[in-house]
């Protein structure tokens, strides 16, 4: 039987309602192991030590932020068809630019035009050869949300190759699951996703195409490809589980489960950075699927052992984007402060972490409450704006 639906702005809003728990204080986490591992390598640019006091590499930490978005993201899609029954493309892409554009461009204007040219927080080696290879063709790669395929490299803004990554993912995702509805598809389409790298490889040796192709231009293809099935996992992780109850479900939720995923996210992360001494000596989707375990333990299991629902770690979540955009910013301020303060070394390697902690927590807090948050507010107006727009949709 054919129907006629309208939906409405309620039905907007259900299906972007859905609440899980403990993922603020994941992502407060995964932004705190980013944020900390930078303070360690920033202090050994400049001279400050050469000892790495924090034994968790920051990619560890965009790795839980990958699975996490992943998650959650395709958790919500869920919830969108469900209600809906279908997957409104402009309104997505809407949410996703009103929260991700405006604090990605500023951070990226302010270490172009600002920060590197401030004497005290020049980066040696880095700030003056950043001007010096600057090209048209540079600015244009970093002002589109595209991988950096000129090398062009700017301090204070490089951060922002993770969210390069996200927006690469989510420009088509949404498309992916309002296409594959059923469950098996995805879990197929998403396995591919996350293998892709492997895939590529093998195609391009089949067909010899490596023939054709830079050794660079290969593996930086590669590399992004492998940040992309990342979130791949996390996605997977989602379709598998979200509202399904299954003998995978309960196995996952058990506690030695838990606690077993939870050691060896420890014992890899200590392997990584006192073994291989190479932050992605470990795959990171190795870890992908491991953190994937704990969100989904976290966000839907009543017996999750990670209790991280406090207001600390829910306001740290709140601001996490801010935190990842902002430290590395931060932490060049509070090093000009600790080396105009102090010449002691145990001295300033103290101060610098509580500066740089400090300091990001602050402008994070403060950005998101008087700039993020404008754009934010954007959000239902324009999706009111365009479901006024939209006519009415015949559904079978």
């Amino acid at each position: 039987m054919c129907g006629i639906i309208n939906f409405n702005q309620g039905e907007m809003a259900k299906a972007a309602s859905v609440y899980f728990p403990n993922l603020n204080g994941l992502r407060a986490i995964g932004a705190s192991i980013v944020m900390i591992g930078h303070v360690d390598f920033v202090r050994i640019i400049w001279g400050v030590s050469n000892v790495q006091y924090f034994p968790i590499f920051g990619k560890i930490g965009v790795a839980l932020f990958f699975s996490l978005s992943g998650f959650l993201i395709t958790s919500l899609l869920f919830n969108e068809l469900a209600t809906t029954h279908t997957i409104r493309l402009k309104d997505f892409y809407i949410r996703r630019i009103l929260r991700i554009w405006p604090l990605y461009y500023w951070v990226v204007l302010l270490g172009l035009l600002i920060l590197n040219r401030i004497p005290a927080l020049k980066i040696p080696g880095q700030s003056d050869e950043m001007y010096q290879h600057m090209t048209a063709l540079g600015l244009v790669n970093v002002l589109l949300i595209i991988p950096n395929f000129t090398h062009f490299y700017i301090p204070y803004s490089d951060q922002r190759w993770s969210i390069i990554v996200e927006e690469q993912f989510y420009l088509i995702q949404p498309a992916v699951m309002r296409i594959f509805r059923k469950r098996k598809t995805l879990v197929v389409v998403f396995c591919l996703l996350a293998c892709a790298s492997e895939i590529v490889r093998l195609l391009i040796r089949v067909f010899h195409l490596d023939r054709h192709i830079s050794a660079g231009v290969l593996g930086a293809v590669m590399e992004q490809l492998k940040y992309l099935g990342c979130i791949a996992v996390g996605c997977l992780a989602s379709t598998l589980i979200y509202k399904r109850e299954s003998g995978l479900k309960t196995f996952l939720f058990s506690l030695p489960v838990q606690w077993m995923v939870l050691a060896a996210l420890v014992g890899l992360s200590m392997a990584s950075f006192y073994v291989l001494r190479d932050e992605e000596g470990i795959d990171l989707r190795i870890f992908c699927v491991l953190f994937s375990i704990v969100v989904v333990n976290g966000a839907l299991n009543p017996r999750n052992i990670f209790h991280l629902e406090t207001p600390v770690l829910n306001f740290l979540g709140k601001i996490s984007y801010g935190i990842y955009m902002y430290h590395m910013m931060c932490i060049g301020i509070a090093f000009a402060i600790v080396r105009a303060v102090t010449a002691n070394a145990v001295v300033q390697n103290i101060l610098l972490y509580i500066l740089s902690i400090g300091l990001t927590v602050l402008v994070s807090w403060l950005s998101f409450d008087y700039f993020e948050s404008f754009f934010l507010r954007l959000k239902p107006r324009l999706q009111a704006l365009t479901t006024r727009k939209r006519p009415e949709k015949a559904v079978s």
